[in-house]
């Protein structure tokens, strides 16, 4: 049969009582200290403990002076910190769960935004050039009518592929540029005429360096759209090697057809046969209609 509720209610009384005269002793340390730490009989100690409860008008009895005294000297109601291990880290986190809790939902918001900034500025703007770069591809393999122009346009679509696949956005940006700029130029379409105006020359010849003996000759020639607007092309100088975007150029030819031109000038100040070649949609460069190398100077 369990006790009842009196007989517990008076237990807890006792060990309160108990803990109290504990603590009492604690602050009484000349008195405690003096005779815990002499051999003399714990029962005089009780008795000095007993006169000092009843000076403050407290009637405690002897027995239960007498355990608090024992308790004392066991530490029975001391406290020790507990000893570190994972059980008292996992206390410890379930009793500060709520800081840890604003902690820890911090760090997650703090890593959306972080996340959520990398996918706007990164991820994102990539993701919408390769897309623009793969139909851009397409319709310039469409355009095409050659096999070497679709070779180049594959070549620069791989080399942008393989720079976003390495996060390499200025790669991939340079690789998108220069596919736009061959599919303007594959999308072009123009003559090309001499030149036949006043202040201009028709042609020009120069003295390699590498042969004084020699002559290299050349036409000037402009691109002339098909709205009848001259353009302006990127032209390789073969004299330094450097690309320019001109609106006139020399193109290379051998010292029969520069002649035949000068004679046609020569006659009425008009070239009569002033198309020197065209350029259709879908090819890369243009067919001549006169023979050349197609080399090409930007100045003169």
């Amino acid at each position: 049969m369990s006790d009842s509720p009196e007989k517990k209610a008076a237990d807890f009384d006792r060990v309160m009582l108990a803990m109290d005269v504990v603590d009492t002793l604690r602050h009484q340390k000349s008195l405690v200290e003096r005779e815990l730490n002499t051999e003399v009989d714990d029962q005089l100690l009780v008795e000095k403990v007993t006169r000092m409860y009843a000076a403050q008008g407290l009637d405690v009895s002897g027995a239960l002076i007498a355990e608090a005294v024992a308790a004392l000297r066991e530490g029975r109601f001391a406290y020790r910190p507990p000893q570190s291990g994972w059980q008292l880290g996992l206390a410890r986190l379930y009793v500060n769960r709520r800081r840890w809790f604003k902690v820890f939902s911090a760090l997650v918001l703090l890593l959306a935004l972080l996340a959520g900034g990398y996918w706007l500025t990164m991820v994102r703007p990539e993701s919408k050039r390769m897309e623009e770069i793969t139909a851009l591809r397409q319709g310039l393999l469409n355009d095409a009518r050659e096999p070497q122009t679709r070779a180049q346009v594959e070549a620069l679509f791989a080399e942008a592929k393989k720079a976003a696949a390495r996060g390499d956005s200025s790669a991939s940006q340079k690789a998108a540029a220069q596919l736009s700029r061959l599919g303007e130029q594959i999308r072009q379409s123009y003559e090309l005429r001499i030149v036949s105006r006043e202040g201009v020359p028709s042609g020009v010849w120069r003295i390699p360096d590498v042969n004084t003996g020699a002559r290299n000759y050349y036409v000037i020639v402009e691109a002339v759209g098909t709205d009848g607007k001259r353009l302006k092309l990127p032209i390789l100088n073969e004299e330094d090697n450097r690309t320019e975007v001109v609106e006139m150029w020399g193109v290379r030819v051998d010292g029969a057809v520069f002649e035949r031109i000068r004679r046609d000038k020569a006659d009425d100040g008009i070239i009569q046969n002033n198309r020197f070649g065209f350029k259709n949609k879908g090819y890369l460069l243009p067919e001549y209609r006169y023979p050349t190398t197609g080399a090409a100077i930007t100045r003169w």
